[in-house]
């Protein structure tokens, strides 16, 4: 979507000089009214900006660089100008001027996009409550917005649309193939697009990644949506940013309570013991977004007293099979045959600690 070339080049030329922060730029546009006019009166008064900014503008060679740049632009892209740039994103305290895209960006304009961050690492536990939640979230009109990262992310996007949610990938790195990280995820990506998603960034296509970039798109993750639910992260992690971000701009965060010895809790306990809301199903979900939908639970019926026995232990904890047949003295073939009954109902399951946990 390129609508009105003039002014994306005038606004491109602003976003390109060093010092100059979008916020100022929105600032000044809304005094001068547009891209072009507000290029037109700097070149006329160069004092409305630093003396070093200025010169910028006043450089025949960066203004030919800048302009060589823009007219190489292959992909598509909305403006902070253009109608369908989403309100939330623009009231963030430094929002990005370019969102270059591939996919459905009409996404970007419904009121229903949440948030889900997590880390790298991944556990069952959180596996199987983001899966819990995802399938509760069926029906509703709910779009998914994460990173693309490996782990949680990942996870999220893969859950979204098996449960027949839209979602939208907000990427780091430029969208083209060749530049697209991770690498890895280009598969998942070209689905997310043919399946009515989105692929986001404000990093062109020609743009050489840096490390810097993933905590600057920690602020549009963050600010695309009404709240971010964050399932896992250590203290210290882009995870963290991104749920300050959002406490930062007044937006709701929910985080997943943990063990308090594991270090992928620690981030969303903090957040908990800060003041966060507690995430334990999609109902905590609902309430923020005034969703009508009530999830039903369904009783689990043990006809067998020890398939109820080792239910309840395992409401407590997970148990390896040699503890569980210690507790219940009995013996390790028994135990063995009780435990594959369970499974095949889709009620336990062996975890990669080697423990019995509930699903």
């Amino acid at each position: 979507m390129k609508s009105d070339f003039a002014n994306d080049y005038y606004l491109f030329l602003l976003s390109k000089i060093s010092g100059l922060s979008s916020r100022v730029i929105i600032a000044l546009l809304q005094k001068f009214g547009s891209p072009k006019k507000l290029y037109q009166q700097v070149l006329a008064n160069p004092q409305i900006l630093d003396n070093k900014i200025s010169r910028f503008i006043q450089d025949k060679n960066f203004v030919l660089a800048t302009k060589k740049s823009f007219e190489t632009l292959a992909e598509n892209y909305i403006t902070i100008v253009d109608p369908l740039y989403p309100q939330n994103l623009k009231n963030i305290y430094d929002p990005p001027l370019f969102l270059f895209y591939r996919g459905n960006i009409n996404l970007l304009k419904n009121k229903y996009l949440i948030t889900v961050v997590g880390s790298r690492i991944t556990t069952d536990y959180h596996r199987n409550i983001v899966k819990n939640i995802f399938r509760q979230l069926q029906n509703t009109p709910l779009i998914i917005v994460s990173g693309l990262a490996v782990g949680i992310d990942t996870f999220s996007h893969r859950q979204a649309l098996d449960n027949n949610l839209p979602t939208i990938a907000v990427l780091g790195s430029g969208l083209s193939k060749y530049v697209l990280y991770p690498q890895e995820n280009i598969d998942l990506a070209q689905e997310i697009i043919n399946k009515g998603g989105l692929l986001i960034s404000e990093q062109s296509a020609r743009t050489k990644t840096q490390l810097y970039h993933f905590p600057k798109r920690n602020r549009i993750l963050a600010g695309l949506s009404k709240a971010t639910v964050v399932i896992s992260g250590a203290q210290k992690s882009g995870t963290l940013i991104t749920a300050q971000v959002a406490i930062d701009e007044g937006r709701e965060v929910l985080a997943l309570p943990g063990n308090v010895n594991l270090r992928l809790s620690q981030g969303p306990n903090k957040l908990i013991k800060e003041g966060a809301g507690i995430i334990d199903s999609a109902e905590d979900i609902f309430r923020i977004y005034n969703i009508d939908k009530h999830i039903k639970t369904t009783k689990i019926v043990f006809k067998n007293k020890h398939h109820a026995k080792i239910y309840s232990l395992l409401q407590t904890e997970s148990i390896n099979l040699v503890d569980l047949a210690t507790r219940l003295n009995m013996p390790l073939a028994k135990i063995n045959i009780l435990i594959s009954e369970m499974e095949v109902r889709g009620i336990i399951k062996l975890n990669n600690l080697n423990q019995l946990e509930i699903i």
